[in-house]
């Protein structure tokens, strides 16, 4: 059991430590002590974010899911990428994470409501865990 403790806190020191990311340190972005690091080719290629967000808005998406899990997850980048190869807005690896802003807002109020019961729930475990 300490072998597995220990090797799980050395993995997590590694990634939050950013070993292995391709983004900058100018390009992390840190909330709640979790770090992500996007690809540089990703940034670079990131959409108008006051854009996505009315496109995210105009889909049925809200204003508290965007400020609670959108911009911690991917600063409203929905071609954002880390390090572990979860993508989009919600980074997810489910197949809407590679979508329209569209796709990806009706993929996250769809998964947020199939997992946590409600937008709420979801963005009350967010805010406890740092993930979702």
């Amino acid at each position: 059991m300490k072998k597995l403790l220990f090797a799980t806190t050395a993995a997590a020191g590694i990634i939050a430590s950013g070993f292995g990311a391709q983004a900058d340190a100018s390009e992390n972005t840190n909330y709640s002590n979790q770090a992500t690091n996007y690809s540089a080719t990703q940034t670079a290629d990131s959409s108008n974010t006051s854009e996505v967000y009315k496109e995210f808005i105009a889909a049925g998406g809200t204003q508290e899911l965007w400020d609670n899990i959108v911009m911690p997850e991917s600063s409203g980048n929905p071609n954002a990428v880390n390090e572990l190869g979860y993508r989009g807005l919600g980074q997810t690896k489910e197949a809407w994470g590679t979508g329209s802003v569209t796709e990806q807002t009706k993929g996250m109020i769809n998964y947020a409501k199939e997992r946590y019961g409600s937008i709420d729930a979801a963005i009350a475990f967010r805010q406890a865990n740092n993930w979702w």
